[in-house]
């Protein structure tokens, strides 16, 4: 079987080898997920460019949220303090 013609797995077979047909997908193989004989899904290797950042600008984002505002102190200590000693 050539890696550029496309595979079709079910997904219960994709669930018990799961390991294996990412590995095919990674060699560039592209392949069709089934679920009762019907196409649910395409896995296919990522392009080449395609590289996600983890996180996008997550500073702005919390200034964006929070603001300039300090924390005095953190929530876990706040907890402790309302039980009391144990």
């Amino acid at each position: 079987m050539s890696y550029m013609e496309k595979a079709s797995i079910s997904v219960r077979e994709l669930q018990q080898n799961l390991k294996r047909v990412l590995a095919r997908v990674e060699r560039g193989q592209v392949i069709e997920v089934t679920r009762r004989r019907r196409p649910v899904a395409t896995l296919a290797p990522m392009q080449a460019g395609e590289t996600r950042s983890p996180w996008p600008d997550l500073g702005a984002r919390t200034r964006a949220v929070f603001g300039t505002r300090v924390l005095a102190s953190a929530g876990s200590d706040a907890v402790s303090e309302g039980r009391g000693v144990r």
